[in-house]
C-alpha cells in the first residue's frame, strides 16, 4: 500500500511539473472569476462568465470542439480532427503550446479534467466492444480503461473528489428512430461500481457533476413533442425524438427535475458555473439557476453557433 502511494505521488508530480513547465512556454496568466470555454463554428474559443471578451484559441480548417478546461483555468483539452481522426489535444488559454495528447490511430474525444488536473477521462475506441471511457495523465501517459460494455460510453464528467465518473452509455441499445438509447451511467474512477442511473424514453445525456457533488445536471428528451402538430419548435427536426430540456438528479439518480421546462426549445450541454448552470439552446449560450427562474443569454449579440461549454 505504501509503494502503490508512493507511485500515485510521483506520478501526480511528474504530471504536475509538466504543465508547470508548459506554462512557462506562454499559458495565460490567472484570471478574476470564471470563464467559459466552448465551440464556436468548428473552432475553440474563450470568454468570461458574462459573455464579454471572447477570444478564438484554434484556427485549423478541421472541426474542434469538445473543450474541457484545466481546474487552474490554465488549459483547455480538447477534440481536434487536424489531424484526421479525433484526437485529444491540448492547449494553453491563451492559445499557446497547443499539443496531441493521445496521436493514435483510434478515435479520441470527449476529454474531463480530473479535480485535481493531473488527469483527463476521455472517450476512446481503441478497445473491443464499442467506444469506451478511457482514463490517461493530463501529459498523455499513463493510459488505462474505464469501461468495457457494449454500444457507446462517452463524454465523462468527475465528481468534485474524483472518486467517480458519469458519463452516457447505450450498453449496445438502439432507439426505433436509430439512435442510440442514451442513458446516464456512473463508475468508480477504478473502473467498479458500473450503474445505470437514468431509464427513460428517448435519450438521457452529457451529465454534468455539480461543485458540491449533490447533483447531476443531463439533457433529456424524454418527453417527446408534446404539442405537435399545435405549432412547429424551433429547431425540429423529424429524425430526432423530440425536444431536450436540462434536467437534475441526485447522484444516484433520485429525485429527477426538469429545470428549462421548455416545450418550444432545445436545450442540451449544460455545464455548472457555481450555482448556475450554462447550458446551449439551439446555438446560444445561456445560465440559469440550479434552483429555476428565467435563464439569461449569453452571447451578447454575438452570432449563435456556439456549443460544449466548459467553465472555470
Amino acid at each position: 500500500m505504501e509503494a502503490a502511494s508512493r507511485r500515485q505521488a510521483g506520478r501526480k508530480t511528474k504530471v504536475l511539473s509538466l504543465l508547470l513547465g508548459l506554462a512557462s512556454t506562454g499559458a495565460a496568466a490567472a484570471q478574476e472569476g470564471p470563464r467559459i470555454a466552448f465551440a464556436h463554428e468548428g473552432d475553440i474559443w474563450i470568454m468570461n462568465a458574462d459573455g464579454t471578451g471572447r477570444s478564438q484559441l484554434t484556427f485549423d480548417p478541421a472541426q474542434e470542439f469538445d473543450p474541457s478546461l484545466s481546474p487552474d483555468g490554465q488549459w483547455i483539452a480538447f477534440r481536434s480532427h487536424a489531424g484526421g481522426d479525433p484526437q485529444v489535444h491540448l492547449i494553453g488559454t491563451d492559445g499557446s503550446a497547443e499539443r496531441n495528447l493521445t496521436n493514435s490511430r483510434f478515435t479520441d474525444y470527449s476529454p474531463a479534467f480530473s479535480p485535481d488536473g493531473t488527469q483527463i477521462a476521455f472517450a476512446s475506441d481503441r478497445a473491443a466492444r464499442g467506444m469506451n471511457v478511457w482514463i490517461m495523465d493530463a501529459d498523455g501517459t499513463n493510459l488505462r480503461q474505464l469501461t468495457g460494455i457494449p454500444g457507446i460510453s462517452e463524454y465523462p464528467s468527475w465528481s468534485p473528489d474524483g472518486t467517480r465518473l458519469v458519463f452516457h452509455c447505450t450498453f449496445g441499445r438502439v432507439l426505433e428512430s436509430g439512435t442510440g438509447d442514451f442513458e446516464v451511467c456512473a463508475a468508480n474512477a477504478d473502473g467498479t461500481g458500473l450503474v445505470q442511473l437514468t431509464d427513460a424514453p428517448g435519450e438521457s445525456k452529457l451529465p454534468a457533476w455539480s461543485p458540491d457533488g449533490q447533483w447531476i445536471a443531463f439533457a433529456s428528451d424524454r418527453h417527446g413533442w408534446p404539442s405537435l402538430p399545435d405549432y412547429l419548435p424551433e429547431g425540429y427536426d423529424p429524425q430526432n425524438f423530440g425536444d431536450e430540456d436540462i434536467y437534475l438528479m441526485a447522484p444516484d439518480g433520485t429525485g429527477v427535475r426538469n429545470l428549462t421546462q421548455n416545450p418550444r426549445q432545445g436545450e442540451t450541454m449544460p455545464v455548472w458555473m457555481g450555482r448556475e448552470i450554462v447550458f446551449s439552446r439551439y446555438g446560444c449560450l445561456f445560465a440559469m439557476n440550479a434552483e429555476g427562474g428565467e435563464a439569461r443569454e449569453l452571447t451578447l449579440g454575438a452570432p449563435c453557433a456556439d456549443a460544449f461549454p466548459d467553465v472555470r
